[in-house]
C-alpha cells in the first residue's frame, strides 16, 4: 500500500516539473499571496478576540479575507495548471 503511494506521489511531483515557466510563476505568486492573507486573516482574528473585545465588524471582515484566501489559491492552481496546458497542445 505505502509503495503504491509513494509510486502515485513520484508521478505526481514529475508531472509538476513538466510545468512551463509561466504557469509556475502563477502557482508560485499566488502560493504566497494565499499565505500572506490567510496569516494576515488569523492575525486579525485572533487581535480582535484578544485585545480589541470582539469587534463583530472586524471579525467578518476577517473571516472574509480568510475564505477570499483559500479561493485565491484555488484560482491559482487551477489557473496554472490550464495555461499550461493550453500553451503545450
Amino acid at each position: 500500500m505505502q509503495a503504491k503511494i509513494n509510486k502515485n506521489l513520484q508521478k505526481i511531483f514529475l508531472e509538476f516539473d513538466k510545468i512551463g515557466k509561466l504557469p509556475k510563476m502563477i502557482i508560485k505568486y499566488g502560493s504566497q499571496l494565499f499565505l500572506g492573507l490567510f496569516a494576515l486573516g488569523t492575525a486579525l482574528i485572533v487581535f480582535n478576540r484578544l485585545y480589541l473585545g470582539f469587534n463583530l465588524g472586524l471579525q467578518n471582515a476577517a473571516i472574509s479575507l480568510v475564505k477570499n484566501s483559500f479561493i485565491i489559491l484555488a484560482e491559482a492552481i487551477i489557473g496554472g495548471l490550464l495555461i499550461d496546458y493550453i500553451f503545450k497542445r
